[in-house]
């Protein structure tokens, strides 16, 4: 939904849908009607608000759709169904005028590029339905009861498989691969999102809807595939739906059980590498969906199983109401469960818990790419601001709206700017450098990309010997930053990215290190440095702002290392 369309809290008449719009039947019969706003379901309505709807064009007035539906409507109803509905953003006021620039230009409806609140941008590819009628006999003969037992027996394998890598799945997730492992499985992955997607709309297909589009999308800063399925909304049962927002966890789980399975069977080599990690992502990514509280697969399954359309947006307003009634003395309107609060509550810091994590990722990629991804950077930043700020005024305005006192929102406000500078002023923050390091004959050496701008690392700084792995870095020992001087040097890749190029090095610059506490040092890997510098939040913000290549008066500089506290 577009979020500079301002909804009227009371539409005008003569009113109509707006061309984004539309009033979507049931599939079944006793199922729901449904309305929706490109392409997003706003409320479930009954048949007879559907017919309202139909009838509502723009030039007739209430009491002449009344007589249009017949008995028993009245005009009072009429306007009572608009009126519950004008908040939905569906109706139009400025009818006439828009049918006098009909002539001149055509309103789409269908757009490629959409947004959806908070965090996510959509760009449809194409429509699927077609496609997925084709595999609609497959799908039925998968769905057959006895259709569970071999499913079972794969996901057995799946775990077997599992079992029997043992410690080369910690290796494979901890330690350098080769180059054509991540190509191998950043491929399959591509390839088994977009079958994750398929999977929602092929169940949708199967109960009788159809899917209105497939694409990508940015999800909280990381790219990822989708598939609207929002004619499961007009299915009656709960089951169904339930079982369509699961279909794409259960096609990860499936693909990674295959490539487990398969794997025990594979001599040692690349390949059986790129399986095992593929299929231990498979089976992360289908956990990882299954949580409630994002706007994932266990969210839309939740929100099917206890039939609470727009649960998340349900829940954070019934929290903002409870804040708002005991922070600024609002008067409640929340009626419903007890749980909606603490549900929104988890969600929210779930929401900005995956924001700031896809910040982490995406940050330093743009900051690499100089001038132009700094810019990127601070326009996410100003967007970020924006959202939080709208967020803000309109948590004050709802509860001025409910007779909160103002001495009490200006109270709240000074208090909470006086916490937010306490934080800044006190919180600190000791400067991390990702970095990397080389140990031969004894001799420690802690590197960083010769183009890097950062070269501040300084004797004593505390140094964390870790594995170079691409998920996860097993420590292996303690260090510090020695006293001599840097000096230009070169240095295998995979003390800088964890892949395992052999006889490839790149131009580094070495600072000396000593060693503190270690087991078994391999040859190179990653190393976390600590600033024996304490500085606090505000001053490392500032810092990190100032030494932009976009603050005045800057040199021009090279890339970062992506840093970060």
């Amino acid at each position: 939904m577009s979020g500079s369309r301002k909804v009227p809290a009371v539409a005008q008449w003569p009113v109509q849908l707006i061309p984004s719009a539309s009033v979507d039947e049931p599939l079944h019969d006793g199922g729901p009607w449904i309305i929706a706003l490109n392409n997003v379901p706003k409320a479930r309505i009954s048949a007879d608000v559907a017919a309202v709807l139909r009838a509502v064009d723009g030039e007739r007035d209430p009491a002449q759709i009344a007589r249009l539906l017949g008995l028993p409507w009245t005009a009072a109803d009429v306007m009572g169904i608009v009126r519950q509905l004008a908040h939905t953003g569906i109706f139009d006021d400025g009818a006439h005028e828009l049918r006098a620039q009909g002539s001149r230009r055509q309103v789409r409806t269908d757009r490629r590029v959409q947004f959806r609140a908070p965090l996510t941008v959509q760009f449809t590819l194409f429509n699927p339905a077609p496609l997925l009628l084709l595999f609609r006999p497959a799908v039925a003969a998968m769905a057959r009861p006895i259709a569970v037992v071999p499913l079972a027996l794969l996901f057995l394998g799946g775990i077997l498989g599992a079992l029997a890598a043992g410690s080369s799945i910690w290796r494979v997730m901890a330690t350098p691969l080769a180059l054509e492992v991540y190509l191998a499985v950043a491929g399959a992955m591509f390839a088994s999102t977009l079958l994750h997607e398929l999977g929602h709309g092929m169940a949708l297909t199967y109960f009788g809807g159809a899917p209105r589009r497939i694409g990508i999308m940015l999800f909280y800063l990381s790219p990822a595939f989708f598939c609207d399925v929002t004619d499961g909304w007009r299915l009656n049962s709960r089951k169904q739906r339930v079982v369509i927002a699961l279909a794409g966890p259960l096609v990860h789980l499936g693909l990674g059980s295959i490539a487990l399975a398969v794997q025990t069977f594979l001599p040692a080599s690349s390949i059986k590498d790129a399986a095992l990690l593929y299929g231990v992502i498979c089976w992360a990514v289908a956990i990882l969906n299954l949580c409630p509280f994002i706007k994932l697969d266990g969210y839309v399954a939740l929100m099917s199983a206890v039939d609470i359309p727009h649960l998340r947006q349900k829940s954070v307003k019934a929290l903002a109401d409870v804040v708002g009634s005991r922070l600024l003395g609002a008067r409640s309107t929340f009626r419903g469960s007890g749980l909606l609060p603490w549900f929104g509550l988890a969600s929210s810091v779930a929401g900005v818990g995956f924001m700031l994590v896809g910040f982490q990722r995406i940050v330093p990629i743009f900051l690499a790419l100089g001038y132009a991804g700094h810019i990127a950077v601070v326009a996410l930043l100003c967007l970020l601001a924006v959202m939080a700020s709208r967020s803000i005024i309109q948590f004050f305005r709802v509860a001025a709206e409910n007779g909160s006192p103002l001495w009490r929102r200006a109270l709240t406000t000074l208090l909470g700017s006086l916490a937010i500078g306490t934080l800044l002023a006190v919180l600190p923050v000791n400067q991390v450098t990702i970095a990397g390091y080389t140990y031969t004959d004894g001799q420690l050496l802690i590197v960083t990309p010769s183009e890097a701008e950062d070269h501040s690392l300084e004797q004593g700084d505390n140094v964390a010997l870790q594995s170079q792995g691409m998920i996860f870095h097993e420590n292996l020992g303690r260090a510090s930053i020695g006293d001599h001087p840097p000096s230009s040097s070169m240095a295998p890749v995979d003390a800088i990215v964890p892949i395992a190029l052999a006889d490839t090095t790149l131009p580094v610059l070495a600072y000396a290190g000593q060693v503190e506490e270690s087991t078994s040092l391999p040859a190179s890997g990653r190393a976390e440095v600590t600033s024996q510098r304490q500085t606090n939040l505000g001053e490392w913000l500032w810092q990190a702002v100032s030494r932009s290549p976009l603050w005045p008066g800057q040199p021009e500089r090279g890339n970062s290392t992506g840093g970060h506290s």
